[in-house]
């Protein structure tokens, strides 16, 4: 794996949490491991991302010497996962309740997805392993995937098409999984109702707005024939929050529904790699904005934000057919009695969903490729002169250009840039 492609590793000068400290992790290891004998006797806490890698959570690496009862030292590394810690953060993020949410994910749903594949003989990871959910602290506890050898590629450059084949299959594998589930237990995702749009609560509108408002300016100081597109995005402002929210009604009976991901991107993706630096395994992180939905929900949200320009450019129709061909597969694998759509109609289902890629394109892709140093939740939700700035200039990035400037006349030519009905 070449190291260019990896996330860079950098000091921090953020401080960390005083309690999360030996005897914490001692109380933990000896109820979660089953050994009252285990004593920790160091605790060496750090950001396990650098600003401007996560927004939504504050996470942290622990590196943790320990030893059992007559056994030699030994040295084991943990991920603490919590919620972002401003209060803006916690103001917006609690009206979508994310972390109670991941929470229940990994405790209640995780293991099910495990045992179902399992079943079939499938034992592949496809999600981090929690040493525990704490509920008290409010913090997940996972195993740190980095030391089986798991990376997190740099999220400015796009993944080729083995990395994003690989992705699909893996998202094909969750959304099949779910719907073996709602087959023994019908209600099993009732609660997941609010994803990344929601009307449940207008707290994301004004980011939403504000960054489709700084394309739109962004465009009007390139050369004049740009301003058709930015006049089509002005026109089209009054409807775009209504006809993304609706990409997340289920209101066409029949139409295909599973467990979404919600946030699926590069970096909520790992892989690991055999010896000859072959992508060998993929790990799916971050499960705040699961809902239950229109799998159209994570493959625009992937496929806009997350390949390589020339993929996303030119290859929608043949990943569309690969996700579906691996969907249909793994549900057959794990015996789903529900019939499937054809390709056809599958295709039809994320037609009426498209505009997702508006906003994955508009909104989500320009914060993806950010290379702002001082990137930060407060940076994109506020609404104060520090957040236009910051979206102002993550608009002038030439790569963002060079991208959305392929996306706009397909857009164009698709109806996207005008009111749907």
């Amino acid at each position: 794996m070449p190291k260019e492609n990896q996330i860079p590793l950098i000091e921090d000068a953020r401080e960390t949490p005083k309690w999360i400290n030996e005897k914490y992790f001692e109380s933990l290891l000896r109820k979660y491991k089953d050994d009252p004998t285990i004593e920790v006797q160091s605790v060496q806490v750090t950001y396990a991302l650098p600003k401007g890698e996560n927004y939504a959570s504050v996470i942290y690496r622990a590196q943790i010497v320990h030893r059992r009862k007559d056994q030699p030292v030994k040295t084991c590394s943990y991920i603490i996962k919590g919620i972002s810690e401003t209060p803006l953060a916690k103001q917006k993020l609690g009206e979508y309740d994310v972390h109670r949410k991941e929470m229940d994910i990994y405790q209640l749903v995780i293991p099910e997805f495990r045992r179902l594949m399992r079943s079939v003989g499938d034992r592949a990871e496809l999600y981090p392993n929690p040493l525990c959910v704490d509920r008290i602290n409010d913090v997940i506890i996972l195993n740190d995937v980095t030391k089986k050898g798991y990376v997190m590629l740099d999220r400015t450059q796009g993944l080729d098409a083995t990395h994003a084949k690989m992705s699909l299959k893996a998202m094909a594998k969750l959304h099949a999984s779910s719907l073996k589930l709602v087959e023994i237990y019908p209600s099993i995702f009732d609660r997941y109702t609010t994803g990344m749009w929601t009307r449940k609560t207008d707290a994301f509108h004004e980011f939403f707005q504000s960054t489709y408002d700084s394309l739109t300016e962004e465009i009007y100081t390139w050369d004049p024939e740009w301003h058709y597109y930015a006049n089509k995005l002005r026109n089209l402002r009054p409807h775009f929050i209504e006809q993304a929210l609706s990409v997340f009604d289920n209101d066409q009976e029949g139409d295909l529904r599973v467990l979404v991901h919600g946030d699926l991107w590069i970096n909520n993706l790992m892989f690991k790699y055999d010896a000859n630096g072959h992508p060998s395994d993929v790990l799916l992180l971050d499960f705040q904005f699961c809902c239950y939905g229109s799998p159209a929900i994570d493959l625009f949200y992937f496929f806009f934000s997350s390949t390589k320009d020339e993929i996303r450019q030119n290859c929608f129709d043949e990943y569309m057919q690969y996700y579906y061909c691996h969907l249909v597969e793994y549900a057959k694998r794990i015996n789903c009695t529900r019939p499937l759509p054809t390709l056809h109609q599958f295709q039809l289902q994320l037609l009426r969903k498209m505009f997702y890629s508006m906003y994955s394109s508009i909104v989500a892709l320009p914060i993806h490729l950010n290379q702002e140093p001082d990137a930060d939740f407060d940076a994109l939700m506020a609404g104060d002169e520090r957040a236009r700035k910051f979206k102002k200039a993550i608009m002038t990035n030439k790569k963002y250009h060079k991208i959305i400037k392929g996306l706009l006349p397909t857009f164009d030519r698709k109806g996207l840039l005008d009111k749907l009905d």
